[in-house]
């Protein structure tokens, strides 16, 4: 009699044992993976990032600083989360945005990660007069090969921030953007380049606009030179025109067809020279 109450008890118990393994192995063959924080750390994909901070001292007395970020999928314009503007739009150092700028000073300028390798930001640089100033590199996580340097086009001149401080006595006032631009490049610039070349030589390049013409007018490029490029940028930087010279002929010209009226700056390059000239379109 035992016997028989004690078989439907014991089948009983093992239908509600199987109908469990079976209910955890359905429950855990559906349920997400669950993985450690270590191990999402880990495995996550980390995106390349490069960064350059620059500071204006004056003396030893740190006035202002402006920071520029590298990383995929990042653009010139503005992205939301990554670009930030200046607290201060009268600060002493910010930059630009190379593309849709709406005239906003900014404190983080947040771009591709190829722009590290090849792109001149536009900076804003407001000094009073007799001002004497210096930029520095604060941080810098660049790849070896980018060189980055300060231009003055009112000068002329390039300033490889890696190997010295940008310093000036500010000699009028300093306002705005347009007189200095930031590079990031693998190539070699600055002025002791044309000091050497005989490429541009300074004595016969000729670069000017006449008021009644719509073109500008180059001359005077060694017909031993490399392919020259001849590119017009206006004050914020960018690129408006570019067209590639013959260097057989005595003089050549450049469009200012349908631009707007300003400063530009007109840059020739042959190899690693540079000559820079600023010229008025009216």
């Amino acid at each position: 009699m035992k016997k028989l109450v004690l078989l439907p008890l014991l089948t009983l118990l093992f239908s509600l044992s199987s109908y469990a393994n079976n209910t955890e192995t359905l429950l855990t063959s559906n349920m997400p993976e669950v993985i450690s924080a270590q191990e999402f750390v880990t495995s996550a994909p980390m995106l390349t990032t490069y960064a350059l901070f620059i500071k204006l001292y004056h003396g030893n007395s740190e006035q202002a600083d402006t920071r520029f970020y590298f990383q995929d999928g990042l653009t010139l314009g503005l992205d939301p989360g990554y670009d930030a503007g200046a607290f201060d739009q009268d600060t002493a150092l910010s930059s630009r945005l190379l593309e849709d700028d709406q005239g906003t000073n900014f404190a983080i300028n947040a771009m591709g990660i190829a722009s590290a390798f090849d792109v001149a930001v536009p900076l804003v640089i407001n000094q009073e007069i007799g001002d004497s100033f210096r930029i520095s590199i604060s941080n810098y996580t660049l790849p070896e090969n980018v060189n980055v340097y300060l231009e003055d086009a009112l000068y002329g001149t390039f300033t490889q921030l890696q190997g010295q401080d940008f310093e000036l006595t500010a000699a009028q006032l300093i306002r705005g953007v347009g007189r200095f631009h930031i590079h990031f490049t693998t190539e070699i610039l600055g002025s002791e380049i044309l000091n050497t070349s005989n490429v541009f030589d300074t004595d016969t390049v000729s670069v000017f606009k006449a008021s009644n013409q719509n073109f500008i007018t180059i001359a005077g490029i060694a017909s031993t030179a490399p392919t020259t490029t001849a590119s017009l940028y206006n004050m914020l930087g960018v690129s408006v025109r570019a067209k590639t010279l013959h260097n057989q002929a005595l003089t050549q010209s450049i469009s200012t067809q349908g631009l707007a009226k300003g400063v530009y700056v007109v840059q020739l390059k042959a190899g690693n020279a540079l000559f820079s000239k600023k010229v008025l379109v009216q």
